[in-house]
């Protein structure tokens, strides 16, 4: 199945990565805790509630692509932007849903949950890894070090936290996943 998602222009290819151009978009978002496996399932049901039904109005909205996470992490005088991240529970993430390109502010139902929100995500430009396998924290690791090394190479300058997005359902086989990682460069 094809799924819309967020449009986008490639500006330049760079060894085994992409810089993009996005185009705004909406999402819909929520903010949850845990390890990344468990925050991506948290977030992705309180989502998918929301996209079939839980809204008002009641309204269902067709699934798209990619599922979005990162980490949400405290700022602290002197630390970089991007760093890396800290093992355990207790750590907070975004997750999103882009919603169908054919929706404004004034068309999209509103949430019941009030831990879902709706949000425009303005042009941005992003450096971006793809890669197929597993959702697991090693290869994700893996990859994020493949963007970050890259993107050293050509100077590029990271602007906060990797988002991952994850374009295909759990029961994908592993070797035909399509996996991202994205980061925003100024």
């Amino acid at each position: 199945m094809a799924f819309e998602e967020p449009k986008y222009q490639v500006v330049e290819k760079l060894e085994s990565i992409e810089v993009r151009n996005y185009d705004e978009y909406w999402v819909a978002e929520a903010e949850v805790m845990g390890d990344r496996s468990e925050a991506g399932s948290l977030g992705f049901k309180l989502l998918a509630a929301y996209i079939f039904g839980k809204n008002l109005g009641n309204h269902n909205i067709s699934m798209t692509a990619p599922v979005i996470q990162t980490e949400q992490i405290p700022l602290e005088l002197g630390t970089p932007l991007i760093t890396k991240n800290h093992k355990g529970s207790d750590r907070n993430w975004t997750i999103q849903f882009p919603m169908p390109s054919k929706f404004t502010v004034d068309t999209l139902p509103k949430p019941k949950d009030s831990r879902v929100h709706l949000k425009l995500i303005p042009r941005k430009k992003f450096a971006v890894v793809t890669y197929s396998g597993r959702w697991t924290e090693a290869n994700y690791e893996e990859n994020l070090e493949v963007l970050k090394t890259a993107m050293e190479k050509r100077k590029l300058k990271s602007v906060g936290e990797p988002f991952w997005a994850r374009y295909n359902a759990p029961y994908t086989l592993w070797f035909l996943r399509k996996n991202e990682i994205l980061i925003q460069i100024n």
